[in-house]
């Protein structure tokens, strides 16, 4: 099962999501930003390198939230969301088409994908 970092990042009630490019899998589904977890590598370690790649933005990783398994055509997944403090608010898109500072109470008006929902519900629960 592949291991998947989502970033949780939260500031004044707002949370950030990301859309899938077209080409890519999953194309115009929302989604928490992240990657796959390397086999050297943390989760903490994951998220920060998966920031800095997709959205030209360092950030620290703080902790664990919650986890969510997805069983995808291809496979199955375990998406870990990390809490994590973005360096500034103003990503570069490399393989989405769009972000957005979602307030947490409208977030499950997005079109999210299949396996970033139930984390977005804890996330509504704890801090909407």
């Amino acid at each position: 099962m592949k291991h998947v970092a989502a970033a949780l990042a939260i500031k004044e009630g707002r949370i950030l999501l990301t859309r899938r490019a077209p080409g890519q899998q999953l194309e115009g589904l929302w989604e928490f930003p992240g990657g796959k977890q390397e086999p050297t590598e943390t989760i903490e370690q994951c998220i920060e390198r998966e920031i800095r790649e997709e959205l030209s933005l360092s950030c620290t990783a703080k902790h664990v939230f919650t986890e969510s398994i997805y069983r995808y055509e291809g496979g199955a997944i375990k998406l870990i969301g990390v809490l994590v403090e973005l360096s500034q608010e103003e990503p570069e898109l490399t393989v989405h088409d769009r972000f957005a500072w979602v307030p947490l109470a409208d977030m499950l008006s997005y079109e999210l994908a299949p396996a970033d929902i139930p984390i977005a519900k804890e996330v509504i629960n704890a801090y909407g």
